[in-house]
């Protein structure tokens, strides 16, 4: 052990004598997110030291695994250190800036539409919305989701750069009607005839609403391409943070900025869908999200759950202790639209996105799982998919995940 140590701290030296050490940008589980130079680490904390000179000390375990791989390419951490230490929930470790949130001078309107928005901006999101509506509570949710990404995926935040998405919060069903009315010519002019239909036809209906931007906009304010506009019926639904079905919906954009886009194959639907329940059951304790599909016949199906939203875990392990329900992966990857869904499918998709999300070392299999099918990368076969975790085989997978099922992890 002392010859490792003093070969590391030799490599290290000899990094700071050529200047080869970079400023980086590093991510603690409360942040906020510092800009620094690594200088040394030991058995359990990172000495970091800022552009100003002043020396900061971070327990390797509250890094992100971007900075824990970074140690590893640049200081020779051990491998292990993106495996080890307490799972972390940093979207709730983290702590909002002073003044985190600014309203800017101006207003938007919509091309084609009579209603203006507020501005408001935050680190890596632009507000959008009408009077009567403060979107600091639904700010503190996606900068918290934000940073939740940043902090456990690899190069979320390179790759997000310094562009903003935008969120749209109308007052009432009117203002999101006329949005809604925007994507239509939007998609119309593009060429794009049946989204345009799908989205006249289903826009009125779903809780959000998704959007594209038309480059001039893009551009004005540095936004990213897609856009969120939530389906307002009540004004108190925006005066809380971390409300259930605003959590999903967030997380459910962040995993798709993080694949770009949505993966091709078999399994694609449950990774994403799967994340955003995790996530939304994680964060805020139940779930309140329905999925709505427009079926063969032209009519509309809403796809739920179990009916209590608190009570999914307790539910499923029922279930599954008493063998009304056997977590399968092929089934379980075979699901790709809401309509595919029962209320029991469902769950046990959130319960496979839980599972493999439930230790440290599992997250660390499902960070390289995500990498690898970003880009609209094909997903892997079940074959594949099991061996990331660490198992030879499907059958090994399913025993492990049913015994997580009914432990009293699963919770």
């Amino acid at each position: 052990m002392k010859l490792l140590n003093k070969t590391i701290l030799i490599f290290i030296s000899s990094l700071m004598i050529s200047g080869a050490e970079e400023f980086r940008i590093w991510t603690s589980q409360k942040g906020p997110s510092v800009k620094a130079q690594a200088i040394k680490f030991d058995k359990d904390v990172a000495y970091l030291k800022t552009e100003k000179g002043k020396e900061l000390k971070v327990k390797l375990e509250d890094l992100s695994q971007t900075d824990r791989q970074y140690l590893i390419d640049t200081l020779e951490a051990d491998k292990d250190l993106l495996k080890e230490g307490k799972l972390a929930v940093p979207e709730k470790s983290w702590r909002k800036p002073k003044n985190f949130i600014k309203k800017l001078d101006e207003t938007l309107m919509f091309d084609g539409t009579q209603y203006y928005f507020d501005l408001y901006e935050t680190e890596h999101f632009l507000f959008a919305a009408e009077k009567g509506i403060k979107p600091h509570a639904l700010a503190v949710t996606a900068e918290g989701c934000w940073h939740g990404m940043a902090f456990q995926h690899l190069d979320f935040r390179d790759s997000w750069g310094t562009t903003k998405k935008l969120i749209i919060i109308p007052e009432g069903p009117e203002g999101y009607l006329s949005v809604g009315k925007y994507e239509h010519k939007r998609l119309l002019d593009e060429g794009q005839n049946d989204e345009a239909r799908r989205s006249k036809e289903m826009w009125p209906l779903v809780g959000v609403g998704k959007l594209g931007l038309k480059d001039d906009l893009m551009e004005k304010y540095k936004l990213k391409k897609r856009a969120l506009a939530f389906h307002t019926k009540r004004k108190q639904d925006f005066k809380k943070a971390w409300k259930p079905f605003h959590t999903h919906i967030i997380s459910n954009s962040l995993i798709r900025e993080q694949l770009s886009g949505m993966p091709t194959g078999k399994g694609a639907f449950a990774l994403v869908r799967g994340h955003s329940y995790y996530k939304e059951i994680l964060l805020t304790r139940k779930t309140e999200t329905h999925l709505i599909d427009k079926i063969s016949s032209g009519d509309i199906d809403t796809k739920k759950g179990f009916k209590d939203g608190s009570a999914w875990p307790q539910i499923l392990r029922q279930q599954v202790k008493k063998g009304k329900i056997k977590p399968r992966l092929l089934q379980t990857m075979l699901l790709t639209r809401p309509q595919d869904l029962d209320p029991e499918s469902l769950v046990t998709m959130y319960s496979l996105s839980y599972f493999m999300q439930s230790s440290q070392k599992m997250l660390t299999s499902y960070i390289k799982l995500v990498e690898d099918v970003s880009g609209g990368g094909q997903m892997p076969s079940p074959q594949e998919w099991v061996k990331y975790f660490g198992y030879e085989n499907v059958v090994d997978f399913e025993k492990a995940w049913k015994e997580f099922i009914i432990s009293r992890n699963f919770k």
